[in-house]
């Protein structure tokens, strides 16, 4: 049996006067199956015969790039090993740069002290760092490359310790100014490439980034941080050798230190000296052209270093 409501003249509300239903004349038609039940059209597309259909499992997204957890790249063995040959020549190269500026620095205080030259030369180092930062490592990255900017950068530490050679204000503050400007261009490239090839090496690997990063960082400050000892350990042999090291000069000058000057200490210590203060006076110029000879030469292989064997970010 079919029952059918098909009077669209006639509301909910009824009669003409209207007032119920606010003019909605749509009538479904309900039917009657043979089985028993009814089937309202009004909610045939709820599903079959009103039942509403088993929910879905919506299609799984594909995977984005950043997720480095669960995708291994296929990438050949040798990959891994080029990675970490960068890591350690760039570790190599900023432990022999830094090699020659520490060294450099430590001395100014007492190699440029007359009107507190060396002095101002590293505070003009400093405030030029400081403006560096603000403008120039962007602007550098983007039109050199981070390897090239490291190399460019890296050469600009090559004036201020080729000045030492004849230290004066117009040759040592510009060439300190002319340090600083490169010296962050040279750190901000240094921590781009480590981060860029700690994120390749983690994805070769399927380990986290921020642990890679992090170890490839403390290896590179484990490098970095013996320049103080090697830069310090040159100058010091240099000036012990010559005749800076003693009164006499030579490799023997320690045993012929005079009774006069060991009398003048402990007890009977004299600030004014009287001979007992001669390592404190300027060092011969011939030692401090060997010390600047060996540290400019520092700049220059490590600049060699990083031109010749770190591979670019993109190749």
């Amino acid at each position: 049996m079919v029952t059918s409501q098909n009077d669209g003249g006639r509301s909910m509300g009824g009669g003409d006067g209207g007032g119920g239903g606010g003019g909605d004349d749509t009538v479904y038609t309900v039917a009657v199956m043979s089985g028993g039940g009814y089937r309202n059209e009004g909610y045939k597309d709820d599903g079959t015969d009103g039942i509403p259909p088993e929910p879905q499992k919506p299609p799984q997204l594909p995977a984005t790039d950043d997720d480095t957890q669960s995708r291994k790249f296929k990438v050949s063995r040798g990959e891994k090993w080029r990675i970490l040959k960068n890591i350690g020549t760039v570790s190599i190269a900023f432990m022999v740069q830094f090699t020659a500026f520490q060294g450099t620095a430590n001395l100014q205080s007492s190699i440029n002290a007359s009107d507190g030259l060396g002095t101002v030369s590293l505070s003009a180092i400093y405030a030029a760092l400081v403006l560096s930062c603000i403008f120039v490592p962007t602007f550098l990255i983007k039109r050199l490359t981070v390897k090239w900017t490291l190399c460019l950068s890296m050469l600009c530490y090559a004036p201020y310790i080729g000045s030492q050679f004849y230290p004066k204000f117009y040759t040592l503050v510009p060439a300190g100014v002319l340090l600083g400007l490169g010296a962050a261009p040279m750190w901000a490239a240094k921590a781009t490439y480590l981060t860029q090839v700690g994120g390749v090496y983690a994805k070769i690997t399927d380990q986290p980034i921020d642990a890679i990063v992090v170890r490839f960082f403390g290896f590179f400050f484990l490098a970095w941080q013996t320049a103080e000892l090697w830069g310090n350990l040159i100058s010091s042999l240099v000036l012990s050798d010559g005749g800076h090291g003693g009164s006499g000069g030579g490799g023997g000058s320690n045993s012929t230190t005079s009774w006069d000057k060991i009398k003048l200490c402990g007890a009977d210590f004299c600030v004014l000296g009287n001979g007992g203060h001669e390592n404190l006076e300027r060092p011969p110029e011939s030692e401090i052209y060997e010390i600047s000879a060996i540290y400019l030469t520092c700049v220059v292989v490590a600049v060699i270093i990083v031109a010749l064997f770190v591979d670019p970010l993109s190749r």
